[in-house]
This record gives C-alpha cells, structure tokens and sequence, in this order.
C-alpha cells in the first residue's frame, strides 16, 4: 500500500507542493514524506479510534469520486488528517498557516480520492481494501473480508434510515 501511496503523493505533490512558492523547492521531498505519514497515521488512528473504521469504510465504499473532493472533506477522518498536515506545514516546515491550509486541503483529499478509486477499481489489481486494512493493522486484520464489509457500504444505503451509511446499516442488513 505504500508504494501506491507515495506514487499518489507524487502526483498530486506536483502541483500542490513543487510547483507552491510557499514551500520552498529544497523542502518539497520532505513535505512530501510527511503528507503520507500523515496519512498513514490518520488512517491508522482511525481503525483504533471510535467511529473511525466506519468513516474509513465510507471513504473507500464511496470510490473515491462518488460527490468529488467536496464530499470527502465532508468526512471527519479526511478533515482530521489535513488538520494533521496542517499543522505539520507550519510547525515543521515554517509555512504561513494560510498556504499551509491550502496545501493540505488540496493535496490530503486529491491523494484519498486516487486511493479510494484504486481500491475500489475492480480493473486495476495493484490494491485492495484486505491489503489496505492488513496494511493498516500490521497484518491483525488478516482473515477478515473488508471487500464483502465494503459492498455493503457502497451498495448496501442507509438502511437504518439515520442519514450516513456505516458500520449499523451493515448490522441492519445483516440482522435484517
């Protein structure tokens, strides 16, 4: 998962980091790096924190383009972690905290949403959500389906009628 997420952040960081005269070109490798540690460690944070594995379930049960880059910043977990970045930019990298928003809120959504898409991309077999998550996990998510977890998400709606679809609308459709 790591190689595609770096060759994500290289994409996206083109426009967003080298080619941004608020980060200066000598830092752009670094800033970089440190997009997809704060990545990682969001999504990491997520699986441990409460709630969070079902917003990590949305963002990849929504494919990465479902309502564009304005829905996924909608996601708590998304938001968290240019938060994150942010905060990462000015501490680390001395950018002004205006650029350092814009930077983060440009780059963390753009690389999540190429994620989401790869992972959900039946055409393209370089990752998957049981890749992902055991990723993620260290390998203590092995033997669980996420790709199943992950239908039920994407295609399964708001079963229980509460406005989101998440980890009780999987429990509803289970239960019946």
């Amino acid at each position: 998962m790591l190689d595609q997420l770096i060759s994500l952040i290289q994409q996206s960081g083109q426009e967003q980091v080298v080619n941004n005269p608020a980060i200066p070109n000598e830092q752009n490798d670094r800033v970089m790096q440190e997009a997809g540690s704060s990545i990682m460690d969001g999504l990491q944070q997520a699986i441990g924190g409460g709630g969070g594995l079902g917003q990590l379930m949305k963002m990849f049960g929504q494919g990465g383009s479902s309502n564009g880059l304005g829905s996924l910043m909608q996601n708590p977990l998304v938001q968290n972690i240019v938060s994150q970045f942010t905060g990462k930019l000015t501490s680390q990298f001395n950018v002004d905290p205006s650029q350092a928003g814009q930077v983060s809120s440009g780059l963390i959504p753009q690389v999540l949403q190429g994620l989401a898409g790869k992972v959900s991309d039946p055409n393209d077999s370089s990752i998957d959500i049981n890749s992902v998550m055991a990723s993620l996990t260290g390998g203590k998510a092995s033997g669980v389906d996420f790709g199943g977890l992950l239908q039920k998400f994407s295609g399964g709606g708001d079963v229980d009628g509460d406005g989101d679809v998440d980890l009780q609308d999987i429990m509803a459709k289970i239960t019946g």
